[in-house]
């Protein structure tokens, strides 16, 4: 009898009303139609209050700190633990600081940790760039308005400035500055990242910044980043 089950199933998932919600989130801005993404980067769910989940990112921190560790990396998220194992670099004193980039800063401010290596997607840190330390997308965006001023300041013209402030991502835009092979942008944008985040903690902290994206890889860095990566790399 077993030779007559069923050798596989077709499953077919699908979210009622997923057309309408899909209205009400972030993908219309990225050019997503017609419905809601069921996996993202994990495909786990952690539904937790913004006040437990600061708390257990603030506990991962004391505990760093306890062990006697000075120098820490922070990245926002999986892309950027994912893209900080390719380069090597000490999980053990990685920590993520998911969208709160704000808070996470005022605590190793607080508890006197002395350097931190920030890895993060361009997506993530270019609002950083602007100021916004909650780098959620319903709080504030700006992405391309801040990628735009930016490649203006160095020199980009009209029509590229126009180009890069219509980009639905920041994949599209770091397409756009590349091809108009702006001088330098990449670390410039870093640069500015590093002294927004060093002014947050009244640069009682040495702060060092890498930028990245998935199909490109590190796009640019501050300029002290190479030699922290190189302290707190395993290999």
């Amino acid at each position: 009898q077993r030779s007559n089950l069923p050798k596989g199933w077709r499953v077919e998932l699908s979210i009622p009303q997923g057309v309408e919600l899909a209205k009400r989130t972030f993908n219309p801005k990225l050019g997503i139609e017609g419905g809601l993404s069921i996996i993202g980067t994990t495909g786990i769910v952690e539904p937790m209050s913004e006040e437990a989940w600061t708390a257990s990112l603030k506990l991962e921190l004391s505990v760093l700190h306890a062990r006697g560790f000075k120098e820490i990396i922070f990245v926002p998220g999986n892309y950027g633990k994912d893209f900080s194992d390719e380069l090597g670099l000490d999980e053990n004193v990685l920590v993520k600081t998911s969208n709160f980039m704000g808070f996470m800063l005022d605590e190793a401010e607080r508890m006197g940790f002395e350097k931190i290596l920030l890895i993060g997607h361009l997506g993530k840190l270019v609002k950083v760039a602007g100021g916004i330390f909650n780098t959620h997308s319903s709080v504030a965006d700006g992405r391309m308005e801040i990628l735009t001023a930016h490649a203006g300041l160095l020199g980009a013209t009209r029509e590229t400035m126009a180009k890069i402030m219509a980009a639905k991502t920041t994949d599209e835009a770091t397409d756009i500055i590349l091809a108009e092979n702006l001088p330098d942008y990449f670390n410039h944008l870093a640069e500015v990242v590093q002294k927004k985040v060093t002014d947050r903690v009244y640069g009682t902290i040495e702060i060092e910044v890498g930028l990245f994206s998935k199909i490109h890889g590190l796009l640019g860095q501050s300029k002290d980043a190479e030699e922290l990566r190189k302290r707190l790399c395993t290999h």
